[in-house]
């Protein structure tokens, strides 16, 4: 989704991967999105903070010679790999849209949700880092995750995807100017 690492016969057999590229790599992370919570323009707002319906069948062709093989050897364990890419998509479409822009959401101070959040943001970043949103053990598991640096942590801190360990540190905080719970919350 980030570099176009095909051949260019794979692009000319498959052209919708060069539309899925421009709309995350050129469009998402380049055009819209320059402020990671806010975007200004209502159609780039929308735009790539969703996976459809026909982007989950596009990958399961894609990807059927690993679950066709799978399914073929074990049965459940193809079920399993295929059920993985809806579940995915489900987590995708609700935790990414949330990501990008804050609501009032029951699951906006989960511990969890905010660590999503912040490995979503390194990759924002750091586009060649961070890949995964939904499951960033992959990212350990193929050596791709991002480091924070100084002003990413005070950006984070704005956002309200770290929170200060203690009420003094909070204080603190706030008499910098931060607010507790991230500007747009």
């Amino acid at each position: 989704m980030h570099q176009k690492r095909f051949a260019k016969g794979i692009y000319s057999l498959m052209p919708y991967l060069i539309e899925v590229f421009e709309s995350h790599a050129v469009r998402h992370h380049a055009k819209w999105y320059r402020k990671f919570d806010y975007e200004p323009d209502s159609i780039g707002r929308e735009e790539n903070l969703e996976i459809l319906l026909i982007d989950i069948f596009a990958m399961l062709i894609f990807t059927m010679p690993a679950w066709g093989i799978l399914m073929w050897f074990n049965p459940w364990g193809g079920v399993i790999f295929i059920g993985v890419f809806f579940v995915h998509r489900f987590l995708w479409n609700t935790i990414h849209r949330q990501m990008h822009i804050p609501e009032d959401v029951i699951f906006r101070n989960w511990g969890t949700y905010r660590f999503l959040a912040r490995h979503h943001f390194l990759h924002h970043q750091n586009a060649g880092k961070n890949f995964n949103v939904v499951f960033p053990i992959s990212d350990v598991l193929f050596g791709s995750v991002g480091v924070a640096k100084l002003k990413d942590v005070r950006e984070m801190l704005r956002l309200g995807h770290i929170m200060p360990r203690s009420a003094r540190t909070q204080k603190s905080l706030i008499r910098l100017g931060f607010p507790l719970l991230g500007a747009n919350h």
